[in-house]
């Protein structure tokens, strides 16, 4: 059985990656977003829930862009994750007949913690592989 995160978590990464290797410099949505094919206009709403999130900086105007808000070791990958899908259920329980009795809920949220604490083991800089932890 595969996990999968959500194509908009994947090009967050992706983002904080392409961001990390420029370091204090600037890049626009419009270089990223050619340099990685993705539209514009979906890396435009990923950046601003970075924003949002306290990952990245923004600055409007001539000179302006994006780039990292913290550095590469203080963003933790599964903070990035539950920053970008906040409503992460496994199954919709409220549709189910049986959710008076069943304890499969309490069970997947455990394995939902639990695959957020091992991401937040990891932070961007490990991944980019910068870091000297391993």
């Amino acid at each position: 059985m595969a996990m999968q995160l959500t194509r908009h978590t994947d090009l967050a990464l992706r983002l904080l990656i392409r961001l990390a290797d420029l370091g204090e410099q600037r890049a626009t949505i419009a270089e990223i977003a050619q340099d990685q094919a993705i539209p514009r206009s979906h890396l435009m709403k990923i950046a601003n829930d970075l924003v949002h999130a306290g990952f990245l900086e923004a600055t409007r105007g001539r000179g302006g862009g994006i780039r990292l808000a913290l550095s590469p070791d203080q963003i933790r990958i599964g903070d990035v994750v539950a920053a970008m899908e906040p409503h992460c259920e496994m199954v919709r329980c409220s549709e189910c007949r049986l959710v008076r009795r069943c304890t499969l809920p309490r069970h997947l949220d455990r394995a939902i913690q639990a695959f957020h604490a091992v991401l937040n083991e990891q932070t961007l800089a490990d991944i980019m592989g910068v870091s000297d932890s391993a």
